[in-house]
């Protein structure tokens, strides 16, 4: 049985049809076409009011991804130094402005062109004269003003304005007149002003400077027979000029230069300054000195695509040549360095590379470069011929091309022809001429009595490299019997190893020759002595 109380009917006003308890069940939404089940939104009709997006719904799909907190940790980290940086950087430039109002100039010319703006009132800017008139208020002088090139902007060529002023002259240091030293170069960048129309004179503002300071005397004439009379002060630099033609490509090249008069022969002095159009910057890249009295030039010898800086130190007809070559090195500013390609260095380690780089050192060019072409070919195709090698190589070559030419040429004299024959190292031909000129021969005596050690280490390069040379070994007596006499020649040659029997006779005969020129010319000097006395 029922339970009265639970079976008991509800009022009549709290009765419910069995519509209103479908429409508590299940809540009213409205009534829509029925579509594929491809999309879960559906697009409300005309008159409906659409439904806001809901955000929660949203935020809670995305936190259900695996790799969610991944997106939101980078987000974060992204907009946190983000926002530090552009405080840093505002930091930074406010304080730069600060301390160096001309900053604002600098900053100018990396912004974008479109971004570019005006600057005026800015007392960095000048016009060309107005620099002349600065430099002119600080007691100096400007000659020649160099274009530059000009990577930042449009708005025109840079200048290098050298810095000068007058000294007194003198007749060792030949100058124009008046004398004038140069002190420092200045760089000045072109540069965008609101004071500037078209047609106009441009601006520009100082953008470096290079101090200068010419070599120490004691350097400039260290080769002269005067060399221990020099001293530490500096010569003056008086002339800048541009090196024009076959250049390389890495920036602009100058010379700074001077003179130095030693025994009524000029020698030459100076720098060589790189400049650097990305950075404005001028570096000084060596000091130099030719005793030859010749300026630097450029001139290819390696091969490669950018020339190499000869510098002559030739005296008489042994010729020698100070060659540079350019090499990368770590310095934002300026990435390139002039190093000396030396035969100091062995870049491969054979005994017949070391007795070429003997005889190249001793200044036998052409036998060195004979013994360097075969194993050159040998080397590079077993790709063992490093750089190094074939910079030396090039250097080599150079210089036993003029010995060669020399002992080629017509000499007026069988002494100028002895010399150039035994410079390029070729001791057959010039004992040929020693033994077929006996009017000549005590003019060759004098030439090996007067050598100061050039022919002598000729020599003895050579027997180090090949003790059978007769023909050296005849030389070597001969001069050593001009300067000291017989007695010691022959006390030399014996000492020599190897030497045979035949060799021995061969400069036995060879001695007499000179001893002979030598007596008739004692007998020659003795007759004019006493017709003097007469």
């Amino acid at each position: 049985m029922l339970n009265p109380k639970l079976s008991k009917p509800a009022p009549e006003n709290h009765r419910k049809s069995p519509q209103s308890v479908n429409i508590l069940k299940k809540p009213h939404y409205p009534k829509t076409r029925k579509t594929p089940q491809i999309s879960s939104i559906d697009k409300p009709r005309r008159g409906q009011r659409e439904e806001s997006f809901n955000w929660q719904e949203f935020l809670w799909k995305v936190q259900s991804l695996p790799w969610r907190k991944w997106i939101i940790e980078w987000i974060g980290i992204t907009l946190l130094f983000g926002g530090s940086s552009l405080m840093a950087v505002g930091a930074w430039l406010s304080v730069k402005l600060i301390s160096d109002p001309n900053a604002i100039v600098s900053f100018n010319q990396v912004l974008p062109g479109w971004t570019k703006f005006y600057i005026s009132g800015n007392k960095s800017l000048k016009t060309l004269e107005q620099i002349k008139s600065s430099i002119k208020d600080e007691g100096f002088s400007s000659e020649k003003i160099f274009p530059l090139p000009n990577t930042k902007t449009d708005s025109g060529s840079d200048l290098l304005v050298p810095v000068m002023q007058e000294i007194a002259s003198r007749g060792s240091l030949p100058c124009e007149t008046p004398c004038r030293e140069v002190l420092e170069l200045r760089v000045y960048e072109s540069v965008l002003s609101i004071n500037q129309r078209e047609g106009s004179q441009p601006y520009f503002r100082l953008a470096n400077t290079l101090p200068l300071k010419g070599p120490a005397e004691s350097f400039v004439i260290a080769s002269t027979i005067d060399a221990d009379r020099g001293s530490n002060q500096p010569l003056p630099l008086t002339g800048v000029s541009q090196f024009q033609g076959k250049v390389p490509k890495a920036g602009v090249w100058f010379t700074v230069s001077g003179q130095r008069l030693q025994n009524n022969k000029a020698i030459f002095y100076g720098e060589i300054v790189n400049y650097n159009p990305r950075k404005n910057y001028l570096s000084s890249m060596l000091r130099w000195k030719s005793a030859a009295g010749q300026a630097p030039i450029w001139q290819e010898m390696t091969g490669g695509g950018d020339p190499e800086l000869l510098i002559e130190q030739t005296v008489g007809l042994d010729p020698d040549f100070d060659i540079y070559w350019i090499q990368p090195r770590k310095f934002i500013l300026n990435p390139i360095k002039l190093e000396e390609i030396s035969l100091s260095e062995t870049p491969i380690e054979k005994k017949s590379y070391q007795d070429i780089l003997r005889l190249a050192r001793s200044g036998l060019w052409s036998p060195a470069l004979a013994l360097m072409k075969p194993l050159r070919a040998n080397l590079m195709d077993k790709s063992q011929w490093s750089e190094k090698a074939e910079a030396q190589f090039n250097l080599i070559k150079f210089h036993a091309k003029i010995t060669e030419a020399q002992a080629i040429a017509s000499w007026a004299s069988p002494s100028q022809k002895v010399l150039a024959g035994l410079i390029d190292g070729r001791w057959q031909e010039s004992l040929d001429v020693f033994e077929n000129n006996l009017s000549s021969t005590y003019d060759i005596v004098k030439l090996l009595e007067n050598d100061t050690g050039r022919l002598t280490n000729r020599v003895d390069a050579t027997l180090r490299v090949d003790r059978t040379e007769v023909n050296a070994l005849a030389w070597g007596a001969l001069i050593l019997a001009s300067q000291k006499g017989r007695r010691r020649a022959v006390s030399w040659l014996n000492r020599q190893p190897q030497t045979k029997k035949e060799t021995k006779e061969k400069v036995g005969k060879l001695l007499d020759q000179l001893d002979a020129a030598v007596a008739e010319n004692q007998t020659i000097q003795k007759q004019k002595t006493e017709r003097s006395l007469r």
